[in-house]
C-alpha cells in the first residue's frame, strides 16, 4: 500500500496550538493521530506504525529498534486525551487523513460508538461519538451542519483551556480504576498501572477487560503518558505513589524496564505448525491477523470470504477458534455471520526444490532468485 501523506500542520498560524514534543509522532513528527504504543513503549501514529512495520520478518521500533511481533491496537485513552488537549490541530489531521483513506479505500479504526464498537469501547468518552460527523446517524438530534458551526456542540466542547478539561477521570487504570501509575498498555491498547499487572506463570497475560491475549516478553512503562500524568497530576499522582510504596515495602517488587534495545526471537510456541516444518516457512509474507495483529501470520491463516476490501479481513489459527469480539485493526465491514477459509502457506518454492534435490542425491544445486518467490500463492499485503 502507498505511504499516506504527512498532514501540512499550520505552524506558523497565529491559531496554532502550541504540541508538546512528548505528543509529536517519532516518525512523521506531526501530533500524534490515533496514537499506538509500541511494546517499548513508545508512540506513533497508527499509519507510521503500520508502514513501518516489516512483511516478512519481526518488525523494529523506529526509535530504540526494539523487536516485536504484533500490529498492537490503537489506544483509545491516549486519542481522546490528545483530542481534549489539541482539538483544532487534531481534527486537522482527521480531516487531511480521511481525504488520503478515501483516496485509497483503507481505513483506520473508528471511535464513534457505532458499528465495529465492542462492549469494552462503549464506556469511552462520549467525544468519540462526535469524531467524525460523517458517521451520525440521520435520527441524531444533533445535526451535521450544527457541528460545524463555530458555535455547535463540539466546538463548545473542546474550545477553550482544554487543559483545564483533562480530569483524573480521563487517566483511570483499567483495573484499579485509579489515577494511573506507571501506565503499561497491552497490545489491545487498554492502559493498566505496571502494579495492577500480574503474568501468570507458563501463559499469556491476557487483558481484564476485553480478554485479548498479550504477546510474550517484558513489559515497558510508557513513559511519555507517564511523564503527563506527574506534570498534570503532581498532588494525585504523589499520593498513589506513595500508598503503592507502602503496600510494596514489605516484599521486593522488580520494575520492568522501560525501554529495551536488546534483540529477541520471535515466540513461537503458541503456534501449531505440522510436524517438522520451520516458523519461517509456515509464514504468510504481507499478511497479518486483523485480530491480534500478528504480523506476518505464522502457521494457519484464516480469510474471509465476504469481505471485498483492499485490507482484507485475516485470522491467526488462534483467533479464528476464540473468534474474538473486538473490531479489528482496520475499520471494515466484517460481520459475525461471514465465512472464512483456510489459506495454507506452502514452503517456498525454491526450498521446495531443493529438498527434492536432495533428497534424489543431486549433486548440483540450482540457485532461485528469491524475488521470483515474493508473490507466490497470490499473498499481497494486507495488515
Amino acid at each position: 500500500m502507498d505511504s499516506f501523506q504527512t498532514c501540512p500542520m499550520e505552524h506558523h498560524s497565529p491559531d496554532a496550538e502550541e504540541i508538546s514534543d512528548d505528543f509529536l509522532c517519532c516518525v512523521c513528527l506531526d501530533l500524534l493521530y490515533k496514537p499506538i504504543v509500541l511494546h517499548c513503549g513508545h508512540i506513533s501514529c497508527f499509519w507510521c506504525v503500520y508502514r513501518s512495520m516489516n512483511s516478512r520478518n519481526e518488525s523494529h521500533c523506529p526509535v530504540c529498534r526494539n523487536p516485536y511481533s504484533h500490529f498492537p491496537g490503537i489506544c483509545q485513552m491516549l486519542h481522546f486525551l490528545l483530542l481534549k488537549l489539541y482539538p483544532l490541530t487534531y481534527r486537522n489531521r482527521e480531516t487531511w487523513i480521511l481525504e488520503e483513506e478515501k483516496q485509497k479505500a483503507c481505513f483506520s479504526p473508528e471511535f464513534s460508538g457505532h458499528a465495529g464498537e465492542s462492549e469494552a469501547d462503549g464506556e469511552i468518552n462520549h467525544l468519540g461519538s462526535m469524531l467524525r460527523s460523517s458517521n451520525l446517524s440521520d435520527s441524531s438530534s444533533t445535526s451535521k451542519e450544527e457541528l460545524n458551526k463555530p458555535d455547535g456542540p463540539l466546538e463548545s466542547h473542546v474550545s477553550g483551556e482544554e487543559n483545564d478539561q483533562i480530569s483524573v477521570a480521563d487517566v483511570l487504570c483499567t483495573a484499579c480504576k485509579q489515577l494511573l501509575f506507571h501506565p503499561i498498555v497491552l497490545n489491545c491498547g487498554h492502559v493498566y498501572c505496571q502494579t495492577c499487572i500480574s503474568i501468570p506463570a507458563d501463559e499469556m497475560l491476557r487483558c481484564q477487560l476485553c480478554q485479548c491475549l498479550h504477546p510474550r516478553g517484558s513489559l515497558k512503562i510508557c513513559l511519555t503518558l507517564d511523564h503527563f500524568l506527574v506534570a498534570k497530576f503532581p498532588n494525585e499522582y504523589a499520593l498513589r505513589k506513595d500508598d503503592i510504596q507502602l503496600r510494596q515495602a514489605s516484599s521486593e517488587h522488580k520494575k520492568p524496564s522501560t525501554c529495551s534495545t536488546e534483540a529477541g526471537e520471535r515466540d513461537f510456541s503458541h503456534i501449531q505448525l505440522p510436524s517438522g516444518v520451520e516458523p519461517r516457512s509456515y509464514t504468510h509474507v504481507g499478511v497479518g491477523c486483523d485480530a491480534c495483529g500478528m504480523s506476518p501470520i505464522v502457521g494457519d491463516r484464516y480469510r474471509c470470504k465476504d469481505c471485498t476490501e483492499k485490507m482484507g479481513f485475516d485470522l491467526c489459527g488462534g483467533c479464528y477458534k476464540t473468534r474474538p469480539k473486538l473490531p479489528g485493526r482496520f475499520n471494515q465491514r466484517h460481520t459475525p455471520v461471514h465465512k472464512f477459509e483456510l489459506t495454507k502457506r506452502d514452503i517456498p518454492r525454491r526450498l521446495r526444490l531443493l529438498t527434492e534435490q536432495l533428497e534424489n542425491g543431486s549433486t548440483s544445486i540450482i540457485v532461485i532468485d528469491e524475488s521470483s518467490d515474493n508473490l507466490e500463492n497470490g499473498l499481497v499485503p494486507r495488515v
